[in-house]
Parts: C-alpha cells; structure tokens; sequence
C-alpha cells in the first residue's frame, strides 16, 4: 500500500498539494552525518514490517541492525573522502531495495597550518556557493563552518524560498532548486524539508573538486598587516589578512543540542583543535562578519534615521493596511536590530498523536496569547512543508523574540550562545502554546531533520548584524529607482520586498502596525539588479564580504534572502578566481568578467575544470539573470548579449503606471525574434555612441534614416556599424555567396572584423558549395541585433577592465523615446 507525501508549491496558502508516492516498506529519509574523522553515523526512519535494516556503503553491505533501531555508525573511514550510504529493509518477504544514496564526507583534523588560496567562513547558502564555484574553477579552498550542518538558513529551517516568481530563480539557486525537485521526483524545488535541503547542498559541495570543509569551526583571531596605497580613491589605510587563526570543537560520540552546553557526561568527550589558516584572499560569509570586523572593515550596526532617500527607515510603527508611516514614529536612527528566531520544523502527526514539548524555562502563556490561531497562522498557510510539514516563522507575536538581540553581532561566542538559549526558550514556549492552549498535541517537533544534532536546528536565524561599508551603500531609493536605474556591475536579480522584522515587542495588540521597526514594502521593491561591488568592503584589500553586504538596514531587507545570498557567494568566488589568475585586489576586478562567467551554461567539474574566459566552463549549471523580460529564457538565441546589454541599460524595463506589489514585480518582454525597428536601432547607437565617448574611442551613431517603425534589414545593420566606426571596404575576397562585391561592401567589412550571420548561427542559410548566405534583404531581429552589438563593444572600451560608465550607475534611456528623426 503507498502511503502519500505531500509537497507544496511556492504560494501554498492557496494551491493544490502535490502528491509523491512513497512506500512504507522501504527505508525512508535515509541521512548520513560525519562525527569527527572516524565515524559516519546512518540515519533513517522505521519501515513497515520491518525485521532488520542492512547498511550499505558505496553499494556494499557493512553490517545491519535489527527493528526498531533506526541508526548506524560507520567507523571504517578515512577523512576526505566520498562515501555514499543506503539501507535496504529486511521483511519477512525479503529484502527490499536499497534507499536513495545519501553522499557524505567526513573531516580530517586541523593541521596546526593551512595554506590555500581562499579560505570562505561560514557554510552560509553564500559560503556553500561561493566554496563550491571556486573549487570548481581549481582554486584550494577551505571552507570552515560552526556548526554540522553546510548550507545556512536552507539547511535550518527556512523551508520556503524567499523568492516571489520561480522563473526568477537562476544561477546557484537555480541549481540547488533543481536538485530539489530532482529529489522530490515533483514540484519546482521552493519548498524542502531542512534534511532534503542538507542532503542536496552536500551532493553539490562534496562534487567539488580540492575543496576542503572543517565543520564545528570557528574563526577566534585575525592577522593583518599594512599595505601600500596604490589607489588615489582610498580615504582609509588598506590591510590585507595574512592568517586566521581557528578552533575546532571535536566530538567523540557526542551530540550537542543548540543553545545548551555540554551535558556532564559530554564534557570529556569533546576536545579542541586549533590552528591557522594562510589565505590569498577570504570570503567572510556569515551573519556577523567577525573577520571583516577584526581585519578592520569598517561596519554598520542598528538603523539609520528617516530621510527623504529612505521614507522607510529609523524608528517606525508601519501600517500595512493603507501603507501608511504611524504616529509615534520619530524616524530617529539607532542600534536596534530586528528580531531574529529559531524556525522550526514540525510535523502534524494526525489525530490522536502527542508531540507535547516540555515546558521551557521561562513559559509565560501571555507572550503568544495575541498569536494567529493555528489555521490562519503564517506557519499553516505559508509555511508548508513537503511531507506534511510546516516552518514556523510567526510574528511579531510568535517565535520571534524582539528586543534581546542588540549585541548580538558583536558579542562573544560565549553571549551568543546565552543569547541563543533565549530564543530556543522562546520558539519552544510557542511551540507549547500550539500543542497545550490550542490543543494541538499532535503538531511537534520533525523527528527526521536534526536527528545529529538533536532534534533543534544548529543556527539561529540572524536575519541581520553587520552591514559592511564599500564605496556604494545601497539604500531604499536605489531599490525603488531600479526601473529607471540600471547597474553594469550586476551579478544577479533580487526578487522579495525591503522588509523587516519589528525591533521591539508589540505590547497592544489592537494597533495597526505589527511591532515598532517592522515594514515589508512590496510595492516599493521591483525585481532589481544586485550589483557585485557593495561586497567589496574598505580598508581590507583581500577581501570580499558575501552575507553582510553594504547596504542600510532598509535596502538590506531584501538582500538577506538566501537566493539572493547564492548570488553573492557565486560572484564572490568568481571575483576571487580573478584575483588570483590575474594578480587583482578585488577593488580591480572588471565585473565585466565577472558577468561573462556568470551568463555560462555549464559547471565545471572535477573532469573539466572551469576556467574563466569564452569557451569553458563556469561557476553554476544554470546562468544567471543580470536583468529580466517575459520572453528571455537562457536558451533564447543571443542570451548573453541580451543579457549583457541588459544590465547596462540598453533595453531598459520600464517602470509601470502604476506603483503595486504586483506591477513592480512585472518584466516587459524583449522581442528576441521580433524585428528591429529604425527608431530603436538609432537609439542604441547613440548609447553606443555615448559609451565611445566615454572610452576614448571612435564611434558615431549613423543617422538610419526612415520613419522610427520601419523595419532595420541585416544590410540596413551592417551600414549603419561600419558606417559609426568608420570601416573601410574589406579588400580580401567575398565572403558571402549572395553578395556581389559592389553591393557587399558593408556586410564584408562587417566581417572582416568577426561580425557575421555565423554568429547567430554557424548551420545558417549556405549555398549548394557551402558558403554562407548573408541575406542582406532579411529583417534582423532584435536579438540579433544585439549579439552583432555585443561583439562591437570589443572597440569600444577596455577589452579586459570595465568601461568607464560601468563604474556607476547610470540613467536608463527609455525604449519608448519619441522619433525625432
């Protein structure tokens, strides 16, 4: 008989579940957890009939334990390497299949140093991306983590993606959202239990080639020293890390449970190893940002005051309703921070069950007493899980806990972990309001997602500490204008409101707003261009800051979100890869080159290493969207120039009439395979033209002629580029077949310089003797067009570095300029 999973899709209030057939007699969410360097613990869940579990390691039984017992330690393992685990179930009709392979990996103790070439902290979702792409570019790199469990906040709970339209996704998330799915069998990958999230982010990171992760490790000090100032633009004194020492909490059979010390009969099992790491260059990708902080970046903590740029920002009481800013507001700046949270994972385990947590230390009833009811709670109507389960992310009244928080970013591990005792109580307490005052016994605590580390989740969600200081802050208005500004330096497109949680506990329930300091602004954030250079903090010259960017605590509530963390991580890695290959400070880095890594198909492997450059392979499976039509897809002919383009302005997105959540959310379409219009072709030209300019170079934007709707043909395009750069007749011999030399002359130019119908594609239109066809008659499209104009930027500007007008934002010329003609 098949028992029913149910996985939900990304706007689960209101949609049908769909349905993933299992079978109870097989092994069920089968987990594989490295306990030190010598032990690979097995977990699974309790198969119907069963009489024995068999254990296999890399398609080989290693042993078998009988019903009910549920767990396995492997202790035949080296450090480093790959081994994939499954359980097969003994009935007494035999043995069934084995499971789906869990692939783990155990670490290998902490030398007293390390060298590498990078060195990424925290196996946040933007230290997961930004350790895996450089790996597989063959950078040595280490990746070092707090806690068990490698992936951030998508391996702790954060089950539902924040991400508003799936066709937004791309690049690492595209990738991660695509193994999910892939696990599932069903569905578009937004939604995951923590243990499916884990077990997708460790296939990934443990294909990556040379990359070495120290899971339980922290980072406890910095070295820098002086460097020279070789930059007129710097105010502050640059210093780069020269080693970051570390310690590593090894365990012997123990497990911690979060927010707790050790229990007694832990304590002599755990020990501590410490070293140093000599980096070239560091990823800080965590939260808090401790070594930027100790390195000397300068930081933000705590909210800016009310301005005319940012309406939104300082000391609010928010109504949603009517969008309206409520009295009591001062909009004065401070240090608070809004509330962070435990979110857990629970299960309804039907009618009957009782999952009641224990009361925690510190329960008070009244604190939850405001709460939704638990059908019209976010966690039951937004937070579905896959296999009827929820995440808990109730506010303000709920399992946030306001006001508590302040210090947390710059504390001592040892307040932290007070601090985070705190919110484990009070997610519990909630949870027990649930189970007790709601009668809701039967909703507890997942049984299957943190069974390592003791059935709680290992990180806190800190939604936000340290916001690192670059030369561009990214503030509300800059979110706001992202219809009317464009940013050349994209990495990648943000897609949730500026939001953030309230700062300070609601104390009257019947107000409108929903806790002092808190706003979600849906309405006031379009989808945006996330741009690469607020990861580029001062005054450390190797260093890049992937999670807590330059941003101002209202801009920053829509780059919190893990999608967008992927992105950050991505473009890190790849930035760093330049570094390395071609001597850069990440200050120097072209994120024009960025770009070209980040627009290709195909991940490097352990087989074919990427490389940067056109030709080879890249950072992610999937490319990543630098700006956003309807009708643009990667296997759009042309993708990457269109999207190149994009992201400087050429073919702006227009902001809509009207200021909604869901007009700021729509994208205009391209029109790749449309016809390009005069009106528009002279238009581009005279961005063209400008950019020439700007650069030094020789450009000037050919008048087409003709009415602004009249249709370009291709030897109407040829024209008008030789023409602006000036080009001479080609003197060697015709090229195309159909061209005459008289009538050719353009098209044979255009040529010459490798600007050819070949581009578009190399099986075009060809004679009986297989020469190609230029078919100067034929309209060219616009994404044509766009390809032929990608390939001229080759003489405008810098070949390698960005162009000067990439180095800031710009004003966006819109699509619909009136002919003046």
């Amino acid at each position: 008989m098949l028992a029913v999973a149910l996985l939900w899709g990304p706007f689960a209030g209101g949609s049908t579940p769909l349905r993933v057939p299992s079978d109870p007699s097989d092994a069920q969410a089968v987990e594989a957890v490295a306990f030190g360097p010598s032990e690979i613990r097995v977990y699974w869940n309790a198969a119907s009939g069963a009489r024995s579990y068999s254990v296999l390691r890399d398609g080989v039984p290693i042993g078998s334990v009988d019903a009910p017992h549920t767990q396995f330690s492997d202790r035949g393992i080296q450090p480093g390497r790959n081994y994939s685990y499954a359980v097969a179930v003994q009935t007494e009709a035999g043995i069934g299949a084995p499971s789906r392979p869990y692939v783990e990996r155990a670490d290998g103790p902490v030398p007293a140093l390390i060298e590498c070439d990078l060195l990424v902290v925290g196996a946040t979702t933007a230290g997961v991306a930004a350790a895996v792409v450089a790996a597989r570019y063959g950078v040595r790199v280490v990746l070092i983590e707090e806690t068990r469990r490698l992936g951030g906040m998508s391996v702790n709970g954060l089950g539902a993606s924040d991400i508003r339209r799936a066709h937004h996704a791309s690049g690492f998330f595209q990738e991660f959202r695509a193994g999910v799915a892939s696990h599932y069998g069903v569905g578009d990958g937004l939604r995951y239990e923590p243990r499916v999230a884990h077990q997708v982010m460790k296939e990934i990171i443990w294909a990556a080639p040379g990359l070495t992760v120290f899971r339980r490790t922290r980072p406890t000090s910095v070295r820098t020293r002086p460097v020279g100032d070789r930059t007129a633009r710097r105010t502050v004194a640059a210093r780069t890390i020269e080693w970051v020492a570390v310690e590593r909490v090894c365990e012997e059979g123990a497990v911690a449970v979060a927010g707790e010390a050790p229990r007694p009969q832990q304590a002599a099992a755990l020990r501590i190893e410490r070293g140093r790491i000599r980096p070239k260059l560091v990823i800080d990708a965590t939260e808090c940002g401790d070594v930027a902080a100790w390195a000397g970046a300068p930081y933000r903590v705590g909210r800016e005051a009310r301005s005319p740029r940012e309406p939104h920002a300082g000391h609010i009481y928010y109504g949603r309703a009517g969008d309206r800013i409520l009295p009591g507001s001062t909009g004065r700046a401070d240090k608070r921070i809004q509330a962070y949270a435990y979110l857990m994972t629970v299960r309804d385990y039907g009618r009957g069950a009782d999952r009641t947590v224990a009361r925690p230390e510190g329960y008070d009833e009244a604190n939850y007493r405001h709460a939704p009811a638990w059908p019209r709670s976010w966690n039951a109507t937004s937070g579905k899980l896959p296999n009827n389960k929820y995440e808990i992310n109730q506010h303000p009244y709920g399992s946030d806990l306001q006001g508590v928080n302040y210090g947390y970013p710059e504390a001592s591990y040892t307040e932290r972990r007070r601090l985070e005792a705190l919110f484990r109580n009070h997610a519990l307490g909630y949870l027990h309001y649930i189970q007790t005052i709601e009668g809701l016994r039967n909703i507890g605590l997942s049984d299957d997602d943190f069974r390592a580390e003791g059935g709680w989740p290992s990180q806190l969600y800190v939604r936000e500490a340290r916001r690192f200081e670059a030369d561009t802050v990214m503030d509300e208005t800059d979110i706001l204008s992202a219809r009317t500004l464009v940013r050349p330096d994209a990495i990648g497109i943000g897609d949730y409101a500026m939001d953030s949680h309230a700062t300070q506990p609601k104390v009257d329930p019947n107000t409108a707003d929903m806790g002092e300091g808190e706003f979600y602004l849906p309405q006031y954030t379009p989808w945006h261009q996330v741009p690469f250079r607020i990861m580029v903090p001062k005054s450390v010259d190797n260093l890049f800051v992937a999670t807590a960017v330059s941003a101002t605590h209202v801009a920053y509530g829509t780059y919190r979100m893990e999608p967008v963390r992927m992105h950050f991580g991505t473009a890190a890695a790849v930035g760093a890869v330049l570094c390395l290959r071609h001597g850069l400070r990440p200050r120097d880095v072209p994120a024009t080159q960025v770009q070209v890594e980040l627009l290709k198909h195909e991940a490097g492997t352990p087989e074919r290493i990427a490389r940067d450059g056109v030709g080879a392979s890249g950072p992610s499976s999937h490319p990543t969207l630098l700006y956003m039509w309807s009708d643009v897809t990667p296997t759009t002919p042309g993708y990457r120039a269109i999207q190149w383009l994009g992201a400087r302005g050429f073919n702006p997105c227009p902001p809509p009439a009207e200021r909604t959540a869901a007009s700021m959310l729509a994208a205009q379409p391209f029109g790749p395979d449309e016809p390009l219009r005069r009106g528009e072709m002279r238009r581009l030209l005279a961005i063209m033209a400008l950019r020439a300019e700007a650069s030094g170079d020789r450009f000037r934007a050919p008048d087409p002629g003709g009415a602004a709707t009249e249709v370009v043909t291709r030897a109407d395009a040829a024209r008008a580029l030789v023409e602006g750069f000036g080009w001479g007749p080609h003197a060697g011999p015709s090229r195309y077949a159909d061209l005459p030399k008289a009538e050719g002359d353009a098209a044979e130019a255009l040529a010459a310089w490798g600007i050819d119908v070949q581009v578009w594609s190399a099986l075009g239109s060809r004679d009986a003797s297989g020469r190609p066809l230029f078919e100067g008659s034929k309209p060219i499209t616009r994404g044509q067009f766009a390809q032929w104009l990608h390939l001229a930027h080759r003489f405008v500007g810098p070949l390698f570095f960005d162009h000067p007008m990439d180095l800031a934002p710009s004003i966006a010329v819109p699509i619909g300029e009136p002919d003046r003609s």
